[in-house]
């Protein structure tokens, strides 16, 4: 189990950081060809995808899901999962007509709402609709996403990921060259994603074809139980999860598409980062629930004190060398269109470090209910603080408003989480905030040497700028693996490639 993990994490690291670069690539060629303002246009439909601002309302279906399958997988009661898996399965197909409906009866009204141009009102008006019949297919494969997760089966999901993302961007790039209207990268976007999905569909049933699972009516007790998981994962959604896709629909509300785009360029590239980091992670969910099954408190605590501790210490590097080369970095991919606002990238990716400290602990305890309330408790004060930094700044800042909002509510909340995460996992608190500031200290001042040289360099090609970030994570990596991680922790290191490039793979009680 822990050698599936080890290369779900590999497999999800790489080809999505394919998928992020080709996302990255895209954007420059829309922004060139139709302009930031149709570039606005074009993420706001995208708000309405369950991907976007509507995946606030999904129940937690893919992840709920995932949990069902990795369960039954352990217990072998595949008459218990296949009751739960109807019951996922009705509430996605309800879901998906119910949204659908009111995206189509509402157009007219969003269109007004964006304050669309009437040039662009009948593009918008279709590339709505054509968003809202998307939604039919897109939210019961969030189920199917949830199955194919739960089997663990990362790198066909991935590869799909990869395959339709790269359909999409070079029907993009031949849409801008051969003179096509906007509105069609929606369109071709649509499309990769319903190919996407017919994919997972098929995976899903070769799957669960090679099980005795027997779908059934879901008891009273059953529907009760599921119901509680999916609602505390869209109340974490709601109130954590909504700021980043909320955002772009208050901006086309309030200012207009235009800012939309700057803003949306603004926090790509640490959003970007952000997702992959979810995505290596997302990984761990179906170990998680197995080892929750297993009853075995001693495992899960070192498991979760393990990751918690070395995912930052791998991630937070390279993040840190971005925010550094923020200028430089959007000289070179967008060029002075959005340059003088090219430290707000810098800012964003506060929130992007943030994450890496709490996201292992927030997965591993999606399968402790009480733990998952405290920390959405959490969360409502992260929303509170966006709230109110966002609304006071945006008559001076517009859309850059937003951007500080969510990093100081972000960072304000992080100290709060990591103190649950140590009690619950009864962490000597003492060492783990200690190696939690030599973390820092040894951040700090590498990026001090970074900041030189790139003053003194002033329009650094992308060769520089990858071999800086490559030298200043390798001195921090070696630096960190010698003063911050425990000598447990660099044993771990070892353990893990052997199970990744030996035969035989390990229990989880070599954590």
């Amino acid at each position: 189990m822990l050698k599936r993990l080890v290369q779900n994490t590999v497999v999800s690291a790489i080809v999505f950081g394919l998928v992020a670069i080709l996302g990255v690539v895209v954007i420059p060629v829309i922004i060139g060809t139709w302009g930031v303002a149709a570039f606005g246009l074009i993420v706001l439909t995208r708000l309405f995808l369950p991907s976007g601002l509507i995946g606030v309302i999904d129940f937690g279906l893919p992840e709920v899901t995932t949990q069902v399958v990795a369960r039954a997988r352990e217990h072998r009661d595949w008459r218990l999962g296949g009751s739960q898996l109807l019951l996922l399965a009705v509430i996605s197909l309800l879901l998906g007509v119910l949204v659908s409906l009111v995206m189509w009866w509402t157009a007219p009204l969003t269109v007004s709402l964006f304050k669309v141009e009437p040039a662009h009102a009948a593009s918008f008006t279709n590339m709505l609709v054509a968003t809202a019949a998307s939604n039919l297919v897109l939210f019961p494969a969030l189920i199917w996403e949830g199955i194919v997760k739960g089997f663990e089966r990362y790198g066909l999901l991935r590869l799909c990921e990869f395959l339709t993302t790269l359909l999409y961007v070079g029907a993009t790039i031949h849409a801008a060259r051969s003179g096509q209207p906007y509105e069609v990268v929606t369109y071709y976007f649509l499309a990769s994603s319903l190919l996407r999905a017919l994919i997972l569909l098929g995976a899903s049933v070769a799957a669960l074809s090679r099980t005795r699972i027997k779908l059934s009516v879901p008891g009273a007790a059953v529907s009760r139980e599921v119901m509680t998981r999916c609602i505390l994962v869209m109340q974490g959604k709601l109130i954590g999860g909504i700021i980043a896709p909320i955002q772009p629909f208050l901006i086309g509300s309030y200012i207009g598409p235009q800012s939309v785009g700057i803003y949306d360029t603004l926090v790509r590239i640490p959003r970007l980062a952000k997702v992959v980091a979810s995505l290596i992670i997302s990984a761990m969910l179906p170990v998680v629930s197995r080892l929750d099954q297993r009853n075995s408190h001693q495992q899960f605590n070192r498991f979760g004190e393990t990751g918690i501790m070395m995912l930052p210490v791998v991630t937070v590097p390279p993040f840190v060398a971005a925010a550094v080369m923020s200028p430089a970095i959007m000289h070179l991919w967008i060029g002075p269109q959005i340059a003088p606002y090219a430290h707000w990238m810098g800012l964003m990716f506060v929130v992007t470090m943030c994450y890496q400290y709490v996201i292992f602990g927030n997965t591993l305890f999606m399968t402790r209910t009480k733990v998952q309330r405290r920390l959405n408790r959490l969360m409502m004060i992260h929303l509170l603080i966006w709230a109110v930094v966002s609304a006071a700044a945006v008559h001076l800042l517009a859309e850059r408003a937003f951007i500080l909002g969510q990093i100081l509510g972000t960072a304000a909340i992080v100290p709060w989480q990591l103190l649950i995460f140590v009690k619950e996992l009864e962490i000597d608190s003492r060492r783990f905030w200690f190696a939690i500031l030599s973390h820092w200290a040894i951040l700090a001042i590498a990026a001090l040497p970074l900041a030189g040289i790139l003053h003194f360099t002033p329009e650094p090609g992308i060769l520089t700028l990858a071999g800086l970030m490559a030298v200043y994570c390798a001195a921090t990596w070696i630096a960190q693996y010698f003063l911050v991680l425990s000598e447990a922790q660099r044993g771990l290191i070892g353990t893990l490639g052997r199970t990744y490039f030996g035969r035989k793979g390990i229990s989880p009680a070599a954590l």
